[in-house]
């Protein structure tokens, strides 16, 4: 990974992008996307507040990503109700967009520029990607075995935030909470199509394993060349523990 520290009259932030494209990419600043995650206690008015910020004035354009319905199938999956669930993530992602739209007009971004995964079902691109990234899912057993290895990593990190007590995760939960994975997938891949802009950079604050395996062309299914993958984390050293503890949901 290459790292750049990124100096701004807010509280600076460190970065990671995973190739020199990325790389490339971030120092041009065009556009980031900026990913929030549901049940993660990270993403608190404050760190957005603090994240957006930090975006807006350090990028020509500023979007955010949060999680569709498919959030539900990780709830489900650790033994929540499918009504209860759906209607978890709605209440969750709804005061992710609350909070990210108070920090956008704060900080004067677009506060119409927030997404979800459902906004694009019937959107060409989407489903396009979508639809290679399924493909290499079902056809390509190494693929398959990456990406559930993430689910079954945010089925523990999930129970471990709710106390639960988890011996074994059935195969029948890694196939429910792997649509999550699938969801995400062509945002990490090809953002731009989707949001038709020329580059971008997903930002997040952990590493993704099964991304720097895409990064790295070990599968079919790959990155384009006009997006990248950014790793941000602010420069304080009792937030970096702390997130160091979380779990990507």
């Amino acid at each position: 990974m290459t790292e750049l520290m990124i100096e701004s009259k807010h509280r600076p932030f460190k970065t990671e992008t995973l190739s020199q494209n990325c790389h490339d990419i971030l120092k041009r600043k065009r556009h980031v996307l900026i990913g929030i995650s549901p049940f993660n206690s990270r993403f608190s008015e404050d760190y957005i507040d603090r994240l957006i910020g930090w975006a807006v004035h350090e990028f020509q354009d500023v979007s955010v990503l949060l999680a569709g319905k498919e959030a539900a199938n990780l709830l489900e999956a650790l033994g929540t109700p499918k009504g209860k669930a759906e209607r978890k993530v709605r209440k969750e992602v709804s005061r992710n967009r609350r909070f990210a739209e108070r920090a956008l007009e704060a900080h004067g971004g677009n506060p119409e520029a927030i997404h979800t995964f459902s906004d694009f079902t019937d959107q060409a691109a989407y489903h396009h990607l979508r639809m290679e990234v399924e493909d290499a899912f079902f056809e390509q057993p190494h693929f398959r075995k990456a990406c559930l290895e993430m689910s079954n990593a945010a089925i523990l990190g999930r129970a471990r935030g709710t106390q639960m007590d988890i011996q074994d995760v059935s195969q029948a939960m890694l196939d429910l909470a792997v649509e999550y994975v699938i969801a995400e997938l062509p945002f990490f891949i090809a953002a731009p199509d989707i949001l038709g802009v020329e580059e971008t950079l997903l930002a997040y604050h952990r590493p993704w394993e099964l991304g720097e395996q895409i990064s790295r062309n070990e599968f079919s299914v790959r990155m384009r060349p006009n997006q990248g993958y950014l790793m941000v984390s602010e420069l304080d050293e009792s937030v970096e523990s702390k997130s160091m503890q979380e779990e990507r949901v």
